[in-house]
């Protein structure tokens, strides 16, 4: 089946089409060669959601228990560097 990767950084975004075998787990996909290559120059304690919703074990399972479907986008969420509420304040 085909799922999506997706990273951003404030100069670039990654975006990768991938084949992975039904049942596969989001940390089995984070195991992959070439996105733990990609992962491996993140700041460690990054946050992983798919489809927009991060898997934090409340709402969503965590990503060693949430089995991938067809079509799927798993991203990768880097901290953010300004509160937007904050910035949003100072525009006015």
């Amino acid at each position: 089946m085909i799922v999506f990767f997706s990273y951003s950084t404030p100069g670039k975004t990654f975006l990768h089409e991938i084949e992975v075998a039904t049942g596969t787990t989001v940390e089995q996909l984070l195991d992959l060669k070439k996105i733990k290559k990609l992962t491996s120059i993140i700041s460690p304690g990054f946050k992983v959601g798919v489809n927009s919703e991060i898997l934090d074990g409340e709402f969503k399972p965590i990503p060693k228990k949430y089995r991938l479907k067809e079509g799927e986008r798993v991203e990768i969420y880097r901290e953010l560097t300004q509160d937007p509420k904050e910035r949003r304040r100072k525009n006015i």
